[in-house]
């Protein structure tokens, strides 16, 4: 929502969010499941069929158009490319990618109007933002094949999991990191209907165990079949129901965006009497992997992206070692990312999966280990939710949550060119909006960011014992 639907929104009655959600959803759902959408779900169903030398040529193919594409469209591409000779036809398949250098956050961040095609108009671009759990927010651009390819790769998630989306899909419950139910409600209903989908969204950020029974009682009512989530907020639910010697049976639990911890994962599979199916998603919209009804790792979404792994030097590593990973998409040729490198380290397994299906598969990414905020008031809050006020902000080069008390966060910033007080004002406005008035938020400017002693960056830091 724009921020004068968000201000309507917050003015409007329980019952008139409901129907301002469903609506927003109906308009998401013109978007998302319109146009290409089934053809690229249809090819999906078959490109897993395929062997891995025939999904390997559907990426090479990709890869061509792509580069062939960003050369005669993007300035950035060509300039790159005439800079050390290279021309498309140099790249055949995506053994030549090396030749191509990477691309960082920093080059698109300084270079994003060049790294626009011409053959698109601006407007005609969606904007994202991602997450910043690096610490370093960032803004990409993205066309509408784009968006169809990446939700029919979540509807096969989805598929994967016995389950369905969509307004013809199962009833699903959502805990996930959107500020639906204001802060300061101190009473149920801490949850909101969209009713398209089926779906009941609960609030993160009123997950207390004063306040977890009037969910359940919600959820008993609503009697989902799914519930899709970031890990720390599904275990926090988990270790409710476990807490009471309780059982929610449903049919899957998805979770994603944050590491899911083998604990987590037994947790909430005991609780919720179903399996977990974990997927990775980068908002830069160059990988996918997810994992399949074998559970034995997480399968590239290979018809999305290609996923390399480098070492500290950029020189891509083999099979089975961890690295970097760099992702080039298949499908983006509004701003076409030819070897995006990410702040995540995993590696590309050398077996394959006992269920068939030839999506080579990837270890669990290590580097997205950070700690929950548990309140005074009992609340505990996910990391990933506390990303969403750091999303538009791109002239912070560098940012970090520590929390040092129930009723103090420090945010660490580095700031970039640009940066303005009333950045500072607006990040602590919507950060107290999930905190609450009660939690103090002091801003800290620094030049550098805490490491942890393996040398490992982590976003949140918490030296408040996890109350659940």
């Amino acid at each position: 929502m724009n921020s004068s639907a968000l201000k309507l929104y917050s003015l409007t009655p329980v019952w008139g969010q409901n129907l301002l959600l469903t609506g927003f959803s109906m308009m998401l759902e013109r978007e998302r499941y319109g146009g290409r959408y089934r053809e690229y779900r249809e090819l999906l169903e078959k490109t897993e069929r395929m062997s891995r030398g025939e999904i390997e040529a559907y990426q090479d193919a990709r890869l061509r158009a792509v580069v062939a594409h960003a050369y005669a469209t993007v300035p950035y591409y060509r300039r790159v490319f005439d800079e050390r000779r290279l021309k498309p036809s140099d790249i055949r398949s995506q053994l030549d990618l090396p030749k191509i250098p990477l691309l960082t956050r920093d080059h698109i961040r300084r270079h994003f109007d060049e790294l626009r095609s011409s053959a698109f108009p601006a407007k005609a671009l969606r904007t994202g933002h991602t997450s910043g759990t690096t610490g370093t927010p960032l803004t990409i651009g993205y066309d509408r094949d784009t968006v169809w390819m990446t939700y029919a790769v979540f509807d096969r998630h989805y598929r994967w999991a016995g389950c369905r989306l969509g307004h013809d899909g199962n009833r699903v419950a959502v805990a996930r990191g959107n500020v639906i139910v204001p802060l300061q409600q101190k009473k149920p209903p801490f949850w909101r209907r969209n009713r398209r989908h089926h779906q009941l969204l609960l609030s993160s950020f009123h997950m207390s165990r004063e306040n977890l029974p009037a969910y359940f009682e919600e959820l008993a009512r609503f009697r989902p079949e799914v519930l899709d989530g970031y890990p720390s907020t599904l275990y926090v639910l988990a270790k409710y129901l476990q807490s009471r010697g309780e059982v929610f049976p449903l049919r899957a639990a998805i979770s994603s965006s944050e590491t899911l911890y083998p604990f987590q994962r037994e947790a909430i599979e005991k609780s919720f009497a179903c399996r977990v199916f974990d997927y990775y998603a980068l908002a830069e919209r160059t990988i996918f992997s997810h994992e399949c009804e074998r559970h034995e790792g997480h399968h590239l979404a290979m018809e999305y992206g290609i996923t390399e792994c480098v070492d500290e030097r950029d020189a891509p590593v083999a099979a089975g070692t961890p690295g970097r990973m760099v992702g080039t998409s298949l499908h983006n040729m509004g701003m076409p990312l030819i070897r995006y490198v990410t702040s995540d380290v995993s590696a590309l397994r050398t077996n394959d999966c006992s269920c068939g299906r030839a999506l080579q598969l990837m270890e669990d990414v290590t580097t997205k280990a950070e700690d929950t905020l548990t309140l005074a008031d009992g609340r505990l809050i996910s990391p990933s939710v506390l990303t969403h006020p750091f999303k538009p902000l791109d002239s912070i080069e560098g940012s970090q949550i520590v929390q040092t008390s129930p009723h103090a966060v420090t945010v660490r910033l580095i700031r970039g060119p640009g940066y303005t007080d009333a950045l500072t004002t607006h990040l602590v406005a919507e950060l107290q909006a999930r905190l609450g008035a009660d939690v103090r938020i002091d801003v800290a400017f620094v030049d550098r960011l805490e490491t942890q002693p393996n040398g490992k960056f982590k976003w949140v830091i918490s030296h408040v014992p996890l109350g659940i």
